[in-house]
């Protein structure tokens, strides 16, 4: 067989076991019995899955195992409904129980080696169950606040230039810390006409830094909510304070200024009740935040931090980010 056949033969044999890893890196529930069994790894009581009753019908045995129809009902419950309606096809649906086994296979084939014991696997699963808490326990603060016509009104009222056909021509520079922000901001303030310069040096926003900050005319709708605001209430020639958004820092400049006309209430009050809920529900995680960070007496030595290097990153290899 010429290298480049058998490439895609090796391909087409591992590739869909890899795409389904995933999924099921063990069979819940898989009876053994007699030799054939696989050792049970020695710290595996507090990471395995609950174990599936095998009930239904016989799909598939090995290895003195069964795979049940339940089970495999299980597994598609799993999966997100693209996938289901993917594996409807009888092919992808025995290729997708062949994975199962092979999965089960390949992991007795890495206790044998001792892979299940291996400290850096042992750190990786530790990591992952703190995820899948972490997950658990953000979602019960996932509930949006109820927001009343009575707000949605005031909210109106309150920014009658985030509701109309007002058009704005602004530039920005956007750092990552406050810090930096506000001695960008002094030397703006001191030295306006460098704005343009600054921008270029200093602006993370890649696309408008080569153009000085310039990000065009916009009406009200196209930025983050906290950018237009402080945006809308400038005039020509104004620069604004340091505005935080979820991508940074900001110091905001406004440009040029075409006033329209306010957009009827009926036509934006669903949009200002999505921003009023979605406001209102950062709010809420935020303060859980900051309650927990105060109940746990959090101190940070920043002058330690900074002393604190990351180690380089390995060619390729994609930026990690904290986040819940």
């Amino acid at each position: 067989m010429a290298p480049r056949a058998m490439t895609s033969a090796i391909r087409r044999v591992l590739l869909p076991v890899s795409a389904l890893l995933g999924v099921a890196l063990t069979v819940p529930g898989c009876k053994s019995s007699g030799d054939g069994a696989a050792p049970e790894p020695p710290k595996a009581e507090a990471s395995k899955p609950a174990e599936a009753k095998g009930t239904g019908e016989v799909i598939a045995s090995y290895k003195g195992r069964t795979l049940t129809s339940d089970q495999i009902t299980q597994e598609f419950e799993r999966l997100p409904a693209p996938s289901r309606t993917y594996l409807a096809a009888p092919e992808r649906k025995r290729q997708f129980v062949e994975n199962l086994v092979m999965n089960d296979l390949l992991f007795e084939e890495g206790q044998r080696a001792g892979y299940d014991r291996d400290p850096d696997v042992e750190h990786q699963v530790n990591d992952l169950r703190k995820r899948l808490v972490v997950q658990r326990v953000m979602r019960q603060y996932q509930t949006p606040p109820t927001i009343t016509d009575e707000q949605i009104r005031a909210y109106y009222d309150a920014n009658p230039t985030l509701y109309s056909s007002t058009q704005i021509h602004a530039s920005h520079i956007l750092v990552k810390d406050e810090d930096t922000a506000k001695q960008i901001l002094a030397d703006v303030k001191a030295h306006p006409e460098k704005f343009e310069d600054l921008a270029r040096e200093k602006s993370t926003d890649s696309i408008s830094a080569k153009k000085g900050g310039d990000l065009g005319s916009f009406g009200a709708g196209r930025m983050v909510p906290e950018f237009e605001r402080a945006a809308f209430a400038l005039k020509p020639g104004e620069v604004s304070d340091v505005v935080k958004t979820q991508y940074g820092y900001h110091i905001i400049k406004v440009v040029e200024r075409k006033e329209g006309e306010p957009k009827p209430f009926d036509q934006v009050k669903e949009q200002i009740r999505a921003t009023l809920r979605n406001k209102g529900l950062q709010e809420q995680v935020q303060n859980h935040f900051d309650a927990l960070k105060k109940d746990a007496d959090l101190k940070i030595n920043d002058d330690a931090l900074a002393r604190v290097t990351p180690p380089a990153a390995t060619p390729g290899q994609p930026p990690v980010t904290g986040g819940h």
